[in-house]
């Protein structure tokens, strides 16, 4: 069966993450160890609902500041937040192949900060026909819905009329699970041959 769509994600294949630099930075400003930071940035009781869309930038915001009390301001914890990602050019040269043949979208675990950042700063934003982010659809992978809800934003199509690239092993074997061709990011070169391997056409 021919490939009509296929799924990226961005975190650590369209983009790479330097999350590291943010826990520096309230590391030195507030004078806290960098594991104190890193539990108060990823406590799912603030960055869950976050990612799934359930509280607002601010109040993630409000809520991190209450427990680290830094002094930034909103807009200085925007830029902070959202100065981690680098674009990796070669999976941006990758998809500009790919989408000469099929529909790309975007399929992600995200908050709304990182999703606006990445769709107006990063280069290859343009080159998604559609966007599938948790924070927008209510679920997270590996939660079997956000892949059924990607094939649905996708138009209704079938698991195996799709082909989904992640870093994260749990996560390609989640996409398996309901049916997926999945393949696990490493760099360019694998991800051309795997694409290759699996019968994209690039």
């Amino acid at each position: 069966m021919a490939y009509e769509v296929v799924f990226f994600d961005l975190g650590g294949v369209v983009v790479d993450v330097e999350s590291d630099r943010l826990m520096h930075q309230l590391s030195q400003l507030i004078g806290k160890s960098f594991e104190d930071v890193q539990a108060a940035v990823y406590h799912k009781e603030l960055l869950l609902p976050f990612e799934l869309g359930q509280i607002a930038a601010r109040a993630y915001y409000e809520g991190l500041k209450g427990q680290l009390k830094f002094s930034w301001t909103y807009e200085q914890f925007v830029r902070g937040w959202t100065g981690i990602f680098s674009e990796n050019l070669e999976v941006r040269q990758i998809m500009e192949r790919v989408r000469k043949r099929h529909k790309l979208l975007a399929l992600t675990n995200t908050n709304t900060l990182h999703l606006e950042y990445i769709k107006t700063q990063v280069t290859a934003a343009p080159l998604f026909h559609d966007w599938v982010a948790s924070c927008e659809v209510g679920y997270r992978k590996p939660d079997p819905q956000i892949y059924l809800a990607a094939l649905e934003r996708a138009g209704n199509i079938r698991p195996q009329q799709a082909v989904y690239i992640d870093d994260r092993p749990e996560l390609v074997e989640a996409g398996r699970e309901v049916g997926l061709t999945a393949i696990r990011f490493e760099n360019g070169r694998q991800l051309e041959a795997d694409l290759r391997a699996a019968g994209v056409n690039i």
